[in-house]
């Protein structure tokens, strides 16, 4: 018997499946078989519906666009679905009512274009036609709508879609193309709303708006064509700048600056490697908003006096990099006679043309002078402390019997008295305290100690007598010799001269400076001083601190903290764990901090772990252009990932050669997963250019997705 054919070849599996499937509708195509009917049957109020329908497509537009950055947003479409069914069914129910019991003739009359026009009828347009079309209109409009609604809550689309989306749009790119003009779109309505508020007469209402105008920050324009502006107050929780050279950063600081200028925030500015650059863009801010501006420099006049200020444990905090050395043992010794020595300056300068001052502490780290201080309030009770009575012997020369006792007669005994003989003789002898041996000199102290007040006895025992039991009562001045020979190198080089207050004119007071609203400019030469800049830092911040201490008790009773803006530029000079210690002690006091490296690779050669300090004390990023690949891939491990779904789809390809014009060979399917996603992409940051910069906030309960910001150009003096 003859075989039958085999009906199951390839052929004919192939086209028997696309005739199954050719026959099966998707709940699309079902929708739209639906929507079709219906909108044949209800042409003319579908044409009316389309009003609503483009006045809500505009509104969903604009929402979009308000929100564009957060990926998360549902926009006005999405989150009114069910307000839009509710309308759709009241307006449905309406209309049957209107078109049963009211105006039937009306809603007929809307079919006169077609297909009534073919048939002779009764019905004319009229005012019962249009109040037909208007609610028609609004029911149809309601239920494309909600239709509208629908499909855009099924869609599935990832965030990093639509995202990609955007920034392979034409309006992004031309945005990037121009974004110096970009950054300055919203700067000229800022600097008005500014201008406007100074000009204010009432005094009252002229400060009320200047208060509300200081409490939002202009940064520029940001990616989506936004502008970004950030609370001021978010600063207070410090923020950190990171970007090389040439990425804009200067332009950034002279934004934060100028935004202070303009509302008398005291601005202080430490710059670690002494750009003129930098210099010049804080002066000409200062100059632009007429606000008094100095600068304390090493070939400039004004001189500092780092201890004038605090008590001995704030000025130990403040010379504590001074004091510090590789042995534990040392450093804590070193750290007892700084402040020991502070408490012996401010009891004898009553008393003594002294003053607290690292020249007179300098002074006082030798011990032969501490003792001589302690001399002289002994000689004001005793003054002979210094003279000591010695018995010398001294030769009696015979008396000559001849001339003088020739008649006289002597006895025996006389005759032996004559005699020579050696004789015993008290002389008093008054010492030198510049030549008398050093432990001698302690112990004549010691002795008188009686004559001391008790502060005196107790500033004596702290310096010499506790340690007795050591080598020597002078433990604390030879256990020191890092912490003096750093200073004696500090005076003695040309740096010294900073530093010499005595009938100076123009001296640095953190006090003064925020009390007159001042911008400060500080900063050494990094590559000539590099090894005092750290100190030096180190001495302003707790100048700073002491005076915000001062401000912060006085100000609990009138609740009243007055703001501080501190940049510290190029930080990695003088940065530490005490540095970022200090720092964070005055946040509670007004202090906003900007801490501001070229690369983090700078604070990890520093310290491995100093890093991770720096960030996590920090809660606002703005991150510039960086080139080294471990920075890009850190920032975006800081900034994190959000939740996103991974889509993929089924690709197809028919058999033959019928579909080879095909565009897409994406399939009806795929699959769907959830994945984490960087926030940012590293390769975004890669991409940065100058003047742009990555801004992330955390402060202040702010949860924003972080965006890139052409940042704006601020005013300056032409």
């Amino acid at each position: 018997m003859m075989k039958q054919p085999n009906s199951n070849n390839i052929f004919e599996r192939t086209f028997s499946t696309k005739k199954a499937e050719e026959k099966r509708m998707s709940r699309y195509q079902q929708l739209m078989l639906i929507g079709v009917l219906f909108g044949v049957l209800l042409y003319p109020f579908l044409l009316a519906g389309i009003l609503p329908l483009a006045v809500v497509f505009s509104i969903d537009k604009k929402d979009k666009q308000d929100h564009v950055y957060d990926f998360d947003y549902e926009s006005f479409l999405q989150r009114r679905s069910s307000l839009f069914l509710l309308s759709a069914l009241l307006l449905t129910v309406l209309n049957l009512f209107l078109f049963v019991s009211v105006i039937p003739r009306g809603y007929l009359s809307c079919y006169l274009l077609f297909p009534l026009n073919l048939l002779h009828t009764t019905l004319r347009f009229g005012f019962s036609t249009i109040c037909a079309l208007i609610v028609g209109g609004l029911g149809t409009g309601s239920w494309l709508i909600y239709y509208a609604s629908f499909v855009e809550k099924r869609k599935v689309i990832s965030k990093e879609e639509r995202q990609q989306e955007i920034l392979n749009s034409k309006e992004y790119q031309a945005r990037l193309k121009n974004k110096y003009e970009e950054s300055q779109k919203y700067t000229k309505e800022y600097q008005r709303e500014y201008a406007l508020a100074i000009v204010i007469k009432d005094v009252a209402l002229r400060n009320k708006r200047l208060e509300e105008l200081s409490k939002v920050l202009l940064l520029g324009t940001d990616e989506y064509g936004l502008s970004y502006v950030m609370a001021f107050k978010e600063l207070n929780q410090h923020a950190i700048l990171p970007a090389t050279t040439g990425s804009g950063k200067t332009t950034l600081i002279q934004v934060f600056i100028e935004h202070a200028a303009k509302f008398s925030i005291p601005v202080i500015v430490i710059d670690g490697k002494g750009a003129f650059d930098t210099l010049k863009a804080v002066r000409e801010i200062a100059e632009a908003y007429n606000r008094p501006f100095r600068s304390f420099v090493d070939h400039g006049d004004m001189r500092y006096n780092p201890v004038k200020n605090g008590n001995d444990v704030a000025v130990r905090d403040k010379l504590i990099g001074l004091a510090e050395t590789e042995s534990v043992y040392y450093s804590t010794a070193a750290k007892s006679l700084l402040m020991v020595t502070i408490q012996l300056i401010d009891e004898f300068k009553k008393t003594h043309p002294i003053e607290r001052s690292l020249p007179f502490i300098q002074e006082y780290f030798l011990p032969r002078n501490v003792l001589k201080l302690f001399a002289d309030r002994i000689l004001e009770k005793n003054p002979k402390l210094f003279e000591m009575e010695i018995e010398v012997k001294a030769e009696k020369k015979t008396k000559e019997k001849a001339e003088k006792n020739n008649e006289e007669n002597h006895n025996e005994f006389d005759l032996m008295m004559e005699e020579q003989e050696d004789s015993l003789e008290v002389e008093v002898v008054t010492l030198n305290p510049d030549t008398l041996r050093l432990l001698d000199f302690y112990y004549l102290i010691k002795q008188n100690m009686d004559y001391m007040s008790e502060k005196e006895q107790d500033i004596f025992n702290r310096l010499f007598v506790r340690y007795e039991h050591k080598k020597d009562p002078f433990y604390l001045y030879v256990t020191s010799e890092n912490l003096q020979n750093n200073i004696n190198m500090l005076l003695d080089s040309e740096l010294g001269e900073l530093f010499q207050t005595m009938g100076a004119t123009d001296e640095l007071d953190i006090k003064e400076v925020v009390n007159q609203n001042e911008i400060l400019y500080i900063s050494l030469d990094g590559l000539l001083y590099s090894e005092y800049i750290s100190v030096l830092a180190q001495m302003i911040v707790g100048d700073i601190n002491f005076f915000c201490s001062e401000v912060y008790k006085k100000a609990k009773e009138q609740q009243e903290i007055k703001d501080v803006l501190v940049i510290f530029d190029e930080p990695s000079s003088y940065l530490n764990d005490d540095f970022i210690s200090l720092v964070n002690k005055g946040r509670g006091a007004g202090i906003h901090a900007i801490f501001s490296p070229q690369t983090m690779a700078d604070v990890d050669r520093i310290n491995i772990h100093l890093k991770n300090q720096l960030v996590g004390n920090v809660n606002t990023f703005f991150i510039g252009k960086t080139n080294a690949p471990n920075e890009i891939e850190f920032w975006g491990n800081v900034m994190g990932t959000y939740n996103d779904i991974d889509v993929t789809d089924v690709v197809t390809q028919e058999a033959g050669f019928s579909d080879a014009s095909k565009l897409s060979w994406e399939g009806d399917k795929g699959t769907k997963r959830q994945v984490d996603r960087f926030k940012i992409n590293p390769n975004r940051i890669r991409d940065l250019r100058q003047g742009e910069f990555v801004v992330y906030r955390t402060a202040l309960n702010v949860r924003e997705i972080p965006r890139v910001v052409y940042i704006r150009k601020p005013k300056v003096k032409e």
